[in-house]
């Protein structure tokens, strides 16, 4: 389904809010009022002839709405505070809430008190979502990744409904799993063992016909009702049914076999593989309504435990009191042992620490070792399991712990067991385990703490071969700030090692070589100065003072003005002075993956309210999650359908 124009979105959110009773609007400023603001702080380099970077903003006020993406830019600008420069006069936090508030309101037709909830695509179940959710059904893991290609990927998270279509070869690998399962999870020789008691719940099939037909129906009723998220409906229930007995009538066959086949249909079923939600007018887009509570109870459990709801949540749905208790039922499934799945997959996308374990990396170089072998023994898979391990374990230990988002940046401690502290050269920490990662308090001296000092970081951010500014830098304002700097010009060249007069020259005298032309330097002042901030970690992960003996400068400066003189200075920043940004991110990462559709400029207030709840309770994760499930787009949705035939 391909994404719909900015254009197109914006007819329809005006076609909403237009919709919305009168008293709930509020009195929107005049341009003339914001006008002194760009004026003072823009028009300089934009305005009155000026037009630096092909901006011209002294006009676009004459018709808004044709000019959405350059007044967008100015609000994500504005607010991120990377216009104008640093070494510009800056405007007051009100003068930019004045114009950022102009824009919501005029431009975009927004209103803060009735967040657009937006639309979801029907989404197949990504492939561990399949796994998980097989695994929570008949209690059996299939082996997805020996099964199913990998899924597409949207907004850096595979759990996007406009990638995650169906093909025919999928159609093919689903046939495929569902005999597959089937034979493993349905006994069929009559043999009474767990798994037969598992399916078979009451006992063996009783001698009648009618009776045998009753029990086929309830256990049909009950797989299916689990494996469809809702009550299976009647006539798809008797379907299944007749399918039981038709296969349990064939010759060499028995009731079990027919249960097999019915529970073989139920795992082809669009109404397993792809999370859909019933609504009252689908095909109307003005029409904003809760999502119903088995559609609620879905979009908790694929979030918070990337497969089905368990009995309790399915309980108080069909009860209707789940929106009641759901503070309490987040809280309950944070702490259950399956909220693991979230940590390892939004962080394992988030952070990338997914890749850790698989990136081809050449790590002779980093350790002054010649010999392959050898230097597979120290950068061993087990230690960059560990690596992998202790970024999850530091981002499940401030979620289930309740703490600030912040510490995820400026721990004073970490996650570890023998092999990564040795291969950190942390070699005074005691009582570490071979295996087992356990939880550390640093040394005051360390100069670790936070992801940006993990393992995973820094090596999901290196090159083969060496370390990467540019990588490491792109990563922190991609992930970290929210603030992605535009896509490279073509035809780049690659930064190679350079040599002045014989001598190599240190990775900042290359980046500064690099970044020379104009054409690169708006971009690399973002990146560099964050980048060469953890040139004293190597592209393994290690600490090292020098470079070949040449001394290793880590100070720099942000575009919005702070300094920092180390990558643990930079940390304190981007968690305290920066904190609005990175909190911002956080909450767009985590919406992303939890709705499972990108993010557009009408989520803007509801991230807003996110970001101020957030700052009103110093950050703590826990606390980030339950605004996420009750906010607009997670409790509700709107009709699909022509969003400019409708706002017509």
């Amino acid at each position: 389904m391909q994404r719909l124009s900015l254009i197109a979105i914006f007819v329809l959110t005006a076609a909403i809010n237009d919709s919305i009773a009168a008293e709930t609007k509020q009195p929107t400023a005049d341009f003339s009022k914001i006008q002194p603001v760009l004026e003072n702080y823009c028009y300089g380099c934009h305005g009155y002839g000026a037009e630096e970077g092909g901006v011209v903003l002294d006009s676009l006020h004459e018709n808004p709405q044709a000019s959405q993406e350059a007044w967008l830019a100015v609000w994500r600008n504005l607010r991120a505070q990377t216009m104008p420069p640093a070494d510009e006069d800056q405007p007051s936090q009100e003068e930019r809430d004045l114009v950022g508030n102009w824009i919501q309101s005029n431009v975009f037709k927004l209103d803060p008190k009735n967040p657009d909830p937006g639309r979801v695509t029907i989404r197949r179940l990504n492939r561990d979502e399949y796994r998980y959710t097989i695994e929570d059904l008949f209690g059996y893991r299939y082996k997805v990744d020996e099964n199913f290609p990998p899924d597409d990927t949207g907004y850096g998270f595979d759990t996007i409904g406009d990638v995650l279509s169906m093909s025919p070869l999928m159609t093919e690998k689903y046939f495929d799993a569902a005999q597959e399962i089937v034979k493993e999870v349905v006994p069929t020789d009559g043999k009474q063992d767990v798994w037969y008691k598992r399916v078979f719940f009451d006992g063996p099939p009783p001698e009648g016909e009618k009776e045998r037909e009753e029990y086929a129906r309830k256990i049909l009723k009950h797989f299916s009702s689990k494996a469809f998220r809702r009550p299976v409906e009647e006539e798809t229930l008797n379907r299944l049914v007749e399918i039981q007995k038709h296969i349990s009538s064939l010759p060499d066959r028995n009731f079990e076999h027919g249960i097999a086949q019915a529970f073989a249909a139920i795992l082809i079923s669009p109404q397993f593989l792809f999370r859909a939600e019933i609504q009252p007018e689908p095909n109307n887009p003005g029409k904003v309504v809760n999502v119903d509570e088995y559609a609620l109870a879905s979009r908790l459990s694929y979030f918070l435990w990337s497969s089905l709801p368990d009995d309790e949540l399915t309980k108080l749905a069909s009860e209707g009191k789940l929106r009641e208790n759901l503070r309490a039922q987040v809280d309950r499934m944070i702490d259950d042992p399956k909220s693991e799945r979230f940590v390892e997959r939004f962080v394992g996308q988030w952070l990338q620490a997914q890749d850790v374990e698989s990136l081809s990396i050449d790590a002779r170089r980093a350790l002054g070792i010649r010999d392959l072998g050898d230097s597979l023994r120290v950068f061993s898979r087990t230690v960059r399991r560990a690596m992998r391990e202790e970024t999850e374990m530091l981002f499940e230990y401030v979620l289930k712990e309740n703490r600030s988002a912040g510490e995820l940046l400026t721990a004073d401690y970490t996650f570890l067991n023998e092999p990564l502290a040795k291969f950190y050269g942390l070699e005074g920490i005691k009582d570490l385990d071979k295996s087992r990662m356990k939880k550390v308090d640093l040394p005051k001296d360390s100069k670790r703490g936070g992801i940006l000092t993990q393992g995973t970081f820094l090596v999901v951010t290196s090159n083969p071969t060496r370390t990467s500014p540019v990588k490491r830098g792109l990563f922190i304002l991609d992930n970290i700030l929210g603030t992605p700097p535009p896509p490279a010009p073509p035809n780049v060249p690659a930064l190679e090692e350079i040599r002045q007069r014989g001598k190599r020259l240190t990775m900042r005298e290359q980046m500064e070589l690099h970044a020379s032309e104009a054409l690169c330097k708006s971009c690399h002042s973002r990146m560099d100065p964050l980048g060469l901030s953890l040139e004293k970690f190597t592209y393994i992960g290690q600490y090292q003072e020098d470079d070949n003996g040449q001394p290793i400068e880590t100070s720099g400066k942000l575009i919005t003005g702070e300094e920092f003189s180390s990558v643990k200075e930079l940390s304190r920043v981007l968690a305290n002075e920066r904190k609005v940004d990175f909190y911002r991110c956080l909450t767009e990462k985590m919406l992303t993956y939890a709705l499972g559709r990108g993010l557009e400029y009408y989520d803007t207030p509801t991230v807003d309210i996110i970001v101020d709840d957030m700052l009103a309770k110093d950050g703590k994760l826990r606390d980030m999650i339950h605004t996420i499930v009750d906010s607009a787009p997670f409790q509700k949705r709107r009709g699909d359908g022509d969003l400019l035939s409708s706002a017509q």
